[in-house]
């Protein structure tokens, strides 16, 4: 006889799909391509590397990365895309999707299509130094339920908290979480795994041991909060910064330390309940993201008690950023899609504490 099932109330209507897809991104080694930039995020980039930010050059840098030859949907679980892509853009480049939606080539793949759907961070009224609350709930729900229609079975929603002395205020720490709360609960109605990514800052005049400090602080808050909303951890994502020492505090900290620090914190704060942590590559560079990610999986191999939950990534510039240079400067198609595919094989192995190269170099 099967065991009586418990359902919480009130039941959530997808929660069998939600917690389905929650494993599905983080399955075997997989993980998200942050391809999510709005149009002003994605100009910087598009400018660095001497590209105008226009629309048919943000579909066919999208369309180059969606359409690449090789075994990607063994690498990504997961793309979280930006309303473009998901709503308008169709594949246009030579291959076998041309002429697809690009969310249906995503699909045809074997992966599975996300929305970020939070609308930016905002300055925080009266905190100094300034801190900052993100907007996107006004209309989420009805957002939601238009993105799922068109195929998103994923949400991301970002907030962003600094590192001084007197921050993480606690009024940020509530604000934000608040907010984290109110967008996951509502895109489980919606039927969307909200992926939330409270992140942590790396930019100031810190040590690691700070850093762990204000992650414990937001993090401990956030998952208080979000347990207050009945949101479901089985079907959700947090996605995480790494704990490292601010970028102006002249100190260093080894691939060992950063994963001993970040999954100090995780133990701390995040329910076992929790499929998956994936990490975000704001501020780190490629091989530094690759090596950190590298080095917690291989700790949790050796002491698996300390990491219940999957390891693995959502890097947008650590994935895209050597692809989209040598996009921008040669014009060469094949060679950029192979770039970004071998990226994309580190960070797998990564993900499984199995990475043997370094950033730069193939893997051994």
């Amino acid at each position: 006889m099967a065991a009586a099932k418990f359902t919480p109330t009130p039941a959530l209507k997808y929660a069998d799909e939600l917690h389905a897809t929650a494993k599905a991104l983080v399955a075997d080694g997989k993980g998200l391509l942050a391809a999510d930039e709005s149009t002003g995020s994605i100009k910087k980039r598009l400018e660095s590397v001497g590209k105008e930010n226009n629309d048919d050059n943000r579909r066919e840098w999208r369309d180059l990365m969606f359409t690449a030859e090789g075994p990607l949907e063994k690498y990504l679980g997961g793309v979280i895309t930006f309303e473009d892509t998901l709503m308008k853009h169709d594949a246009q480049l030579e291959s076998q999707y041309k002429g697809s939606p690009l969310r249906d080539v995503i699909k045809k793949r074997g992966i599975i299509p996300g929305i970020k759907t939070d609308k930016g961070t905002k300055p925080l009224s009266r905190t100094q130094p300034e801190e900052t609350t993100t907007e996107g709930l006004d209309g989420l729900l009805a957002r939601s339920q238009e993105y799922y229609a068109a195929g998103a079975r994923f949400a991301k929603f970002r907030t962003t908290y600094i590192v001084t002395a007197t921050t993480p205020s606690q009024l940020a720490i509530e604000d934000n979480a608040n907010v984290q709360a109110r967008y996951a609960s509502i895109s489980q109605e919606a039927g969307l795994v909200p992926i939330v990514e409270p992140e942590v800052l790396c930019n100031g005049d810190f040590t690691i041991e700070r850093s762990a400090e204000a992650h414990i602080a937001a993090y401990s808050h956030l998952f208080r909060t979000l347990a207050l909303h009945k949101v479901d951890f089985a079907g959700m994502i947090l996605k995480a910064s790494m704990v490292v020492p601010g970028d102006k505090s002249g100190k260093v900290a080894t691939p060992e330390e950063v994963a001993q620090a970040t999954l100090h914190v995780l133990s701390k704060t995040v329910p076992p309940l929790v499929p998956g942590v994936v990490f975000l590559s704001g501020g780190l560079s490629e091989a530094d993201s690759i090596a950190y990610l590298d080095a917690m999986n291989k700790l949790k191999k050796k002491e698996p008690s300390i990491a219940p939950w999957k390891l693995s990534f959502s890097f947008g510039r650590a994935l895209q950023g050597e692809a989209m240079k040598v996009w921008a400067h040669s014009g060469d198609i094949k060679k950029a899609q192979e770039t970004f595919m071998l990226r994309a094989k580190w960070c797998y192995e990564a993900a499984l504490g199995e990475y043997k190269g370094e950033a730069g170099e193939p893997s051994k």
